[in-house]
Formats: structure tokens, sequence, C-alpha cells
């Protein structure tokens, strides 16, 4: 669903996370891309905008996953570690 949000609307992303510089220049970018695909004259200028805040919000997205996968591995192998040393007998 989140992703969905990252294609369509993706300074909703950064307001639901309560990001808000990424909020404020993902608007920005969102803008511009609205205003030229709104017009027939700069609609090739709004496509490059629109990937931009896409890309921006789908960045900060995977980086956050990384985060949380990184903590779980962590958290796991402290847990076997733990496990090893009270296992062993000297």
């Amino acid at each position: 669903m989140m992703y969905l949000t990252i294609i369509f609307i993706s300074p909703l992303y950064f307001l639901i996370r309560q990001k808000w510089g990424g909020f404020i220049l993902n608007v920005i970018l969102y803008l511009f891309a609205w205003l030229g695909l709104m017009t027939v004259v700069f609609f090739w200028i709004g496509i490059p905008f629109w990937i931009l805040a896409v890309g921006h919000a789908g960045w900060h997205l995977r980086q956050e996953l990384m985060e949380k996968h990184a903590e779980l591995v962590a958290t796991k192998m402290a847990e076997k570690m733990k496990e090893g040393n009270t296992g062993k007998k000297n």
C-alpha cells in the first residue's frame, strides 16, 4: 500500500512519516511535476520532476526498510551470541 502512495501521491508518504524536510522538498518537486503535466507545452518537463519526487520517496522508504532489517539481524545475532556464551562450559 505504501508503494502506491509513493507512486501516486509521494508527498503523502513524508506527511505520514512526519519527515518535514523531505515533505517540503517532495511537495516542491510534485508541484513542478503537476504544473508541467497539466500544460500541453511543458508536459515533458513535468515527467522528470515526477520521477524525482517518486525516486526521492522510494529511496527514503528503501533506506527505512534496510535500517529495520539491520536492527532485526543485529538483535538476532546478539541473541545467538548470548545463547552461545551461556551454553559453554569452561
